[in-house]
């Protein structure tokens, strides 16, 4: 009888750490592939800071920022209308679509 308890409660341990091993609870995002930091435009002079709490800054300028499957909103200071487009995340990159439809690559820092 002890065996057997031994080994449910090892079957049940093992259960649990795979359980807190699994993906985030924040809509599917992974941590590596998240928005969340800073990122240089790749020929420099440009910078995005993403916070956790939706807030950023883009060289001086704040912000507030949502993000939805491959799509961007981020809403100026100062502005009532979002500035909405489509990212996405590659390794250390993260490519912007531009107000004019164009990739603009920034790298994590």
């Amino acid at each position: 009888m002890k065996k057997v308890l031994a080994i449910m409660l090892s079957v049940a341990l093992v259960c649990l750490l795979f359980a807190s091993c699994g993906g985030s609870s924040n809509g599917g995002s992974e941590t590596a592939n998240t928005i969340v930091g800073t990122w240089e435009y790749e020929s420099g002079g440009y910078t995005y800071v993403f916070n956790e709490d939706g807030t950023g800054n883009y060289n001086g300028a704040e912000f507030t920022y949502t993000t939805d499957g491959s799509k961007l909103a981020i809403t100026y200071s100062g502005s009532t209308a979002p500035f909405e487009t489509e990212y996405s995340i590659d390794g250390d990159k993260l490519n912007i679509k531009d107000s004019a439809g164009s990739d603009t690559i920034y790298v994590k820092k």
